[in-house]
């Protein structure tokens, strides 16, 4: 104890000084519990809030494209597929056949029209609905972040 007297007299360090050093770390350890872990952890929420909802729009966005691209692979092997049966029909076939062959044919157009219609329609209704979704969850993120309605 003596020893940590001396070197306290020598380094002009007195008990105001310590005390105050408490105090400090005190105060620190205080600080670091009470205010700056908080508004971190409201900082880690809010970035949750805003970079969630953007993954979930790009999975959703990818998830329509892929369904996009297999309705346009149906789409190609129904062409293909009709396509080969209409010759080998036009081959083996007399007039009488060909002019079946040809029915066959403005229905199969006729269906894959309307098949092209239905999966366009149902694409562009997708991407409206995640485009009016990443428009409503910016600006609820917005309306958050800011704490005020946005326009």
């Amino acid at each position: 104890m003596e020893l940590v007297s001396k070197i306290f007299e020598t380094l002009e360090i007195n008990q105001v000084a310590l005390l105050q050093v408490g105090l400090v770390v005190v105060l620190a350890f205080l600080l670091s519990s009470l205010l700056i872990k908080p508004v971190l952890r409201i900082f880690d929420e809010r970035e949750n809030l805003s970079v969630r909802p953007v993954e979930e729009s790009r999975l959703l966005l990818a998830e329509a494209e892929e369904k996009a691209r297999q309705y346009d692979e149906s789409l190609r092997r129904s062409a293909v597929e009709s396509i080969a049966r209409k010759r080998r029909l036009m081959d083996d076939a007399s007039r009488a056949e060909r002019k079946l062959v040809e029915t066959a044919l403005e229905e199969t157009n006729r269906k894959v029209e309307q098949l092209t219609g239905q999966i366009a329609a149902e694409k562009e209704a997708a991407l409206a609905i995640l485009r009016r979704q990443v428009s409503r969850l910016s600006a609820e993120i917005a309306e958050k972040v800011l704490g005020r309605r946005v326009a």
